[in-house]
């Protein structure tokens, strides 16, 4: 699965060189804020990160945008007296999608594409005053489908969208810069 996502960012990367000779593409950079919901929400805390992008005039109203990023989710400590699990996660997103304008600064945007997680659990049990500690790290990607909108003002881009990633879906939210 590992050479399916690189070979897909690797064709993105081409494509934006390439198509960067044909048109205007413009580049930005942002701070990323990520709401764990659901399942995810039991197990993992409140993220954050950063992420670059780039973006391209498609159409009248469409932009194509493409972008990578870097999410640490907080540590969240589940159990009981006597039993303690304690997990951590981290996420580098990697999507294409695209924009279409609702005005002069409101769009809607849809993105799909790949998330790398990388996922810590610690484990201890206590039995008759012993403490046992074990731990596990997986390495796991996910398809996503990113689902939202933002407003532009200036060089600056706000924007929140809902990312489906199989039992890791989370809410994100995105201040970017326009270079």
């Amino acid at each position: 699965m590992k050479k399916v996502v690189y070979l897909f960012a690797t064709l993105v990367l081409f494509a934006g060189i390439s198509l960067n000779a044909q048109s205007k593409i413009s580049f930005n950079g942002g701070a990323n804020l990520a709401l764990p919901m659901g399942s995810f929400a039991d197990v993992a805390g409140f993220g954050f990160g950063a992420s670059v992008g780039g973006e391209m005039p498609l159409a009248d109203k469409i932009t194509g945008t493409a972008s990578v990023g870097y999410l640490m989710f907080g540590e969240k400590e589940l159990g009981a007296p006597g039993f303690s699990v304690k997990s951590s996660f981290s996420a580098i997103p990697i999507l294409v999608g695209s924009k279409y304008a609702l005005g002069d600064k409101f769009y809607g945007a849809a993105e799909v594409g790949f998330h790398l997680f990388s996922s810590k659990v610690t484990s201890e049990v206590t039995f008759f005053g012993t403490t046992t500690t074990s731990e596990g790290t997986a390495n796991t990607t996910d398809f996503t489908i990113g689902v939202g909108g933002g407003y532009m003002f200036g060089k600056f881009d706000v924007s929140a969208k809902y990312y489906l990633v199989s039992d890791a879906n989370y809410l994100g939210v995105r201040v970017a810069y326009h270079f």
